[in-house]
């Protein structure tokens, strides 16, 4: 019988939602706050504290470019032909239905990302074999699934775009990593990165990430930049000597953002934006939120202009070890921050500012301008409705995740009107 640490470890190890790559946090102290929290009804928080620390800690890694350049605007968008199916019209209501992946042999798999449209979504399947972490991983389009394989192992798909060009990474020999694009069913290695990884691609097929800067401490990273898949990466300017971080997303108009730190351990994670054609990158400011100013700010996600995460402010308020956490959104047309009302421990945004992922009680749900909605299991579903979304499309009427429950963790899409 398996216990529950075995239990815990195995979703920390393939059912997160960081990067491929080398463990960057301590596993066995993981495991015990992943523990405590479940005791509270929070193992899907631990998960976010989990991600909050790589932020803050292990931020990314570096290209080899000149260490000057910015980014250019995007080009026209790749072609892609939209779905037949007729999407709901009307305001956004909120009503939404869950279905589940097909996912070949094995039905356990989890959603890692999607495309603005909702039609493409992609994950990964749970490793075959005992101890092992070799991912199969998984295209959907639509219903049609298709099966991909990286080399190395901890492999996973981050981001697609709208024409279905996926971007990843892998893990290789000893701490190195790999960055990976899909086009069409076929596996393309990024050109030079020794030792990183991609995270998000546009339209436009400009791919971002980051290089490790230091192979024996993969945590040190650099934001990078891919023109396109066969460009050679460029490493994205800094905002000063000591900072380090990695790209999280990149928006239609070329817009990067970055989860930085200036390398000092007491120093939080903060968000960093490079706009087109612009020489230096901006560090935004911590948002407002009540009782004060945040203490950290942890991006995750940028789309439509609008930056989507979560900040947190130190109180003496227990639990999560006094720290109080606040979705917000930012408008990078005007710099207002704006905290939406509701709970999100980690998750995604879209093109209208809204978020998805983790709230209260560990379920799925999306928060709007104006409500949150916890979203719903499917007919049959067993257990609880624990579980996470990491694809959320720009209209709010597709998200892709997952759900879990002591027996099964299953890949799923929500569909809303």
């Amino acid at each position: 019988m398996r216990t529950e640490d075995e239990h815990v470890a195995d979703r920390l190890r393939w059912l997160d939602d960081e990067p491929a790559g080398p463990p960057r946090v301590d596993l066995p102290g993981a495991i015990r706050e992943a523990r405590r929290r479940r005791r509270n009804r929070r193992v899907a928080a631990a998960g976010a504290v989990a991600l909050g620390v790589l932020a803050v800690a292990a931020l990314p890694v570096a290209l080899g470019g000149d260490g000057r350049a910015a980014p250019a605007p995007a080009g026209s968008p790749s072609p892609s032909t939209r779905s037949s199916e007729p999407r709901p019209a009307g305001p956004w209501q909120g009503i939404c239905t869950a279905t589940l992946l097909p996912v070949p042999g094995d039905p356990r798999g989890a959603v890692t990302g999607g495309d603005p449209d909702g039609r493409w979504l992609v994950g990964r399947r749970a490793p075959q074999g005992q101890g092992r972490l070799d991912f199969g991983l998984l295209v959907w389009e639509g219903d049609r699934v298709r099966e991909v394989e990286l080399p190395g192992s901890m492999q996973k798909l981050t981001d697609v775009n709208r024409a279905g060009l996926a971007v990843g990474s892998s893990s290789g020999d000893g701490r190195d990593s790999r960055a990976w694009a899909v086009r069409d069913g076929e596996v393309v290695g990024l050109p030079v990165v020794r030792s990183g990884g991609a995270t998000a691609v546009n339209d436009a097929g400009r791919i971002v990430g980051y290089r490790n800067l230091v192979p024996e401490k993969p945590w040190i990273q650099r934001p990078v930049v891919w023109d396109s898949y066969r460009s050679r990466p460029v490493d994205l300017p800094l905002p000063g000597p000591r900072w380090e971080g990695t790209a999280v997303d990149i928006d239609e108009d070329g817009t990067i953002l970055a989860a930085m730190s200036d390398g000092h351990p007491d120093k939080p994670a903060r968000a960093v934006v490079w706009r087109p054609g612009a020489a230096r990158p901006e560090v935004l400011p911590l948002p407002r939120l009540p009782g004060g100013k945040a203490d950290r700010f942890l991006p995750l996600s940028l789309a439509g202009g609008w930056v989507t995460g979560t900040a947190e402010r130190d109180t003496k308020v227990v639990p999560r070890n006094g720290m109080t956490s606040y979705p917000v959104r930012i408008d990078l047309r005007t710099g207002r921050a704006e905290v939406l009302k509701g709970v999100l421990w980690a998750g995604t945004g879209n093109g209208q500012g809204w978020l998805a992922g983790w709230v209260a009680d560990d379920v799925p749900g999306v928060i709007t301008d104006t409500r949150s909605v916890k979203l719903p299991v499917p007919d049959g579903w067993r257990g609880e409705r624990q579980g996470a979304v990491t694809s959320f499309s720009d209209d709010g009427r597709v998200l892709g995740g997952k759900l879990e429950s002591d027996d099964q963790v299953r890949p799923v899409r929500w569909t809303c009107r």
